[in-house]
C-alpha cells in the first residue's frame, strides 16, 4: 500500500473542493448526513462513497478503452484501510475523552466523503459529460478529470465534447508514434 499517494490524492482534492462553491456545498451536504447518524453513519457513508467512486472509476476507464485493473481494487482496499484507520482512531479519541458529540468522527468521515464525492463527480464527467447536475460542476473539476485522463487542464472540455474514448484513442496513437 503507497499511503502517501493516498494521502496526497486527499489533500489535492481537499484543496480543490475547498476553493469553489460547489465544494462547499458537498462539504455541507456530506456534514447533514453524517451528522444526524451515529458512528455506524460515518463508517457506512465512508464505504459507500470508496465503493462507488470504485464503480464509476471502472466505468470511466472502460469509457477511454482502458481495462480495469487490479491496481484500482489494490487502490480501493487501500482506501478503505486508511479512511477506517482515521476514522477508528477518532472514535477511540472520542470515547477515551467520553466526548459524546461524536464530532470529531463526524468532521474526518465528511471531509472523506466530501473527496470520494468529488472524484465520483469527474468520473461520473467522463462517462457522460452531459450529465446535468454534474455538467454544472464542470468548470470546478477540470482539475480533476485532467489527471484522471492524463491530459492537461486546458484540454478537458475539448476531450469531453469529444468522446473521451476517441481522445484517449487517438493519444495512445501518438504515444507509439513517437
Amino acid at each position: 500500500m503507497n499511503w502517501g499517494i493516498i494521502f496526497h490524492s486527499f489533500f489535492i482534492k481537499m484543496r480543490e473542493l475547498l476553493q469553489t462553491l460547489w465544494g462547499w456545498f458537498l462539504i455541507l451536504c456530506s456534514f447533514i448526513v453524517n451528522f444526524i447518524g451515529d458512528y455506524k453513519v460515518s463508517v457506512v457513508a465512508v464505504i459507500i462513497a470508496v465503493a462507488l467512486d470504485a464503480f464509476w472509476g471502472i466505468w470511466a476507464a472502460v469509457k477511454q478503452g482502458k481495462y480495469a485493473r487490479s491496481e484500482l481494487m489494490r487502490d480501493t482496499i487501500s482506501k478503505i484501510a486508511a479512511y477506517g484507520s482515521a476514522i477508528l482512531i477518532t472514535i477511540m479519541i472520542e470515547r477515551v475523552k467520553d466526548w459524546e458529540s461524536m464530532f470529531v468522527t463526524c468532521l474526518i468521515a465528511v471531509l472523506i466523503c466530501a473527496t470520494e464525492l468529488w472524484s465520483i463527480s469527474g468520473n461520473i464527467l467522463i462517462v457522460n459529460p452531459n450529465a446535468v447536475f454534474f455538467k454544472l460542476l464542470r468548470p470546478a473539476l477540470k482539475g480533476e478529470i485532467a489527471r484522471k485522463l492524463g491530459i492537461e487542464e486546458e484540454k478537458v472540455d475539448e476531450v469531453l465534447d469529444n468522446g473521451v474514448k476517441q481522445q484517449s484513442k487517438n493519444t495512445n496513437d501518438h504515444a507509439k508514434t513517437e
